[in-house]
């Protein structure tokens, strides 16, 4: 019988909220074409992002890219690839290549996470947040085990 986890009120994510693997790519249209035929991955979805508000490392830096997304059991894959700006995702590309990048979790309130992240003195290197206070947040989690940790805030679904 498994133990029921309480929340922690200091608490950055839930483990259980785990829903994302990011994958830096150079060319979304050919890892696609890959992945769908030697695996048979998909459906993917795609869409160009624009982020004009978005920081790189504290300083608003904005940039633009493309994604496509697809599901294993549960989870969230995201293929990230960029056309401008400044991004982590750049500069994991141009130091490591093409690779996992990080893995995502979602929060219910991403400007607390952010608050508890840096209270046990993580740094968010890249984030985005809209009006409603949905958004993302990279946090420098890879300085041990090197895994950057995502937290993601979606947007309320409208009734």
């Amino acid at each position: 019988m498994s133990e029921q986890r309480s929340k922690r009120e200091d608490e950055i994510f839930e483990p259980s909220g785990f829903c994302q693997i990011g994958v830096v790519v150079k060319s979304i249209e050919e890892t696609v074409k890959y992945y769908e035929k030697v695996f048979g991955f998909g459906p993917f979805e795609f869409m160009e992002v624009d982020f004009p508000t978005a920081t790189y490392y504290g300083e608003v830096a904005g940039y633009r890219g493309k994604r496509a997304f697809f599901h294993l059991g549960p989870i969230e894959i995201e293929l990230i690839e960029l056309i401008d700006g400044k991004t982590i995702q750049e500069d994991f590309l141009k130091e490591k290549g093409e690779g996992l990048h990080h893995i995502g979790f979602a929060v219910d309130n991403l400007a607390e996470s952010k608050k508890n992240a840096e209270k046990v003195g993580l740094k968010v290197t890249q984030d985005f947040s809209r009006p409603d206070g949905s958004g993302f947040a990279y946090l420098d989690t890879d300085r041990t085990g090197g895994i950057i940790f995502e937290l993601i805030q979606k947007p309320a679904r409208k009734a």
